[in-house]
């Protein structure tokens, strides 16, 4: 072997084996477990917004709205899940799946604002949209919590999004009457529906049944996330008549680890649900001004409930509370100003 050869032939080794080194380096630093993040811009406004990776690097939503003071502000969900995905400013990015709960503008807005600003330069995709809304502004959903004009928006969001994707609609018809209710309602849930999303397993427990009537939080989409060897309920805005049904339906197979506080952690279940949900975390996705009035949201009376009949006001490692973070971003549409809070709002799911 010439002594050029001989040089070829180490310099090709000392490649292959860094390709090699750097290959088994990048498999080592890949996410291996969910990630999962109760999100919040600000400690102020009424909100649920959960962002989910999986271990696939899959985004899924859960509900993202805003109302109060963060209602009317550009939307900060964009730059949340850029952050969580470990994208730039303006990358592209896919939401997998995106869940609404209930038709509450604290709930569904920001998505609302999403959808109504889209076009088609913009640089993301949402896969799968998931929801059943009753039908509202009928007798039996009067809908007359003021919110309509909001579920008006969001559904003009829907066409809009509909139209720049080039989504094919019925005519006379709309998007949003396409979506809602066409994978998860009451027959599918009954028949045990479940999503698989990489290695999370949404199971679908309830949704809105004629009795509510006008109850638009007793409608709330009620499902449980199977994260490994953890489970995650999420009871949304779950008032005392739904609360009843789902115990009624269920009664000790609603044990779960952890639990989303129904209603922002306000008057929402009934403490014989929280028994039967039998959780050691506890989600509050609650602004400052609930977590404080003890009297006006009787919140102090939930605290006891989940917590041996003592009531306390500070966060722990048993419960996340989304107006007691460190930290909020300084600007809500900026990707780095969320990549500097994220940990804070991250919830153990070990």
């Amino acid at each position: 072997m010439t002594a050029n050869r001989w040089f070829r032939s180490i310099v090709t080794g000392v490649i292959l084996l860094t390709a090699l080194c750097c290959a088994a380096m990048s498999s080592c630093l890949k996410q291996k477990t969910t990630e999962m993040y109760m999100v919040a811009p600000e400690p102020d406004s009424l909100m649920e917004s959960y962002i989910i990776k999986t271990a696939g690097g899959k985004l899924i939503v859960i509900d993202g709205g805003i109302a109060g003071q963060g209602k009317e502000a550009l939307p900060y969900i964009k730059a949340a899940l850029r952050a969580v995905a470990g994208k730039r400013e303006g990358e592209y990015f896919e939401v997998e799946a995106w869940f609404l709960s209930h038709a509450h503008n604290d709930h569904f807005n920001e998505l609302g604002k999403v959808l109504r600003e889209y076009t088609a330069d913009d640089n993301f995709v949402i896969n799968n949209f998931y929801f059943d809304f009753p039908p509202y502004e009928t007798p039996g959903f009067p809908y007359s919590t003021g919110d309509s004009a909001d579920l008006e928006k969001l559904r003009e969001g829907f066409g809009r999004y509909a139209e720049a994707r080039g989504i094919d609609v019925p005519e006379g018809g709309s998007y949003y009457d396409m979506l809602n209710g066409a994978l998860v309602n009451r027959e599918t849930i009954a028949a045990g529906q479940e999503i698989v999303i990489d290695e999370l397993r949404f199971e679908m427990l309830q949704t809105w049944d004629i009795s509510d009537e006008s109850d638009v939080n007793s409608s709330s989409l009620v499902f449980r996330m199977h994260a490994g060897g953890t489970t995650v309920m999420f009871l949304h805005d779950l008032g005392a008549r739904g609360g009843q049904r789902l115990l009624d339906t269920y009664g000790d197979r609603l044990k779960s680890d952890v639990v989303h506080m129904a209603h922002h952690g306000q008057s929402g279940v009934r403490e014989d649900v929280y028994r039967a949900v039998d959780a050691e975390k506890h989600l509050w996705t609650t602004p400052i001004w609930v977590w404080r009035d003890t009297v006006r949201y009787r919140i102090g009376e939930t605290r006891m409930w989940v917590n041996g009949g003592v009531d306390y006001d500070t966060a722990d490692g048993n419960n996340f509370v989304a107006c007691l973070y460190p930290g909020y971003p300084s600007d809500p549409t900026s990707v780095e100003a969320w990549r500097k809070v994220l940990p804070a709002m991250r919830v153990n799911l070990d």
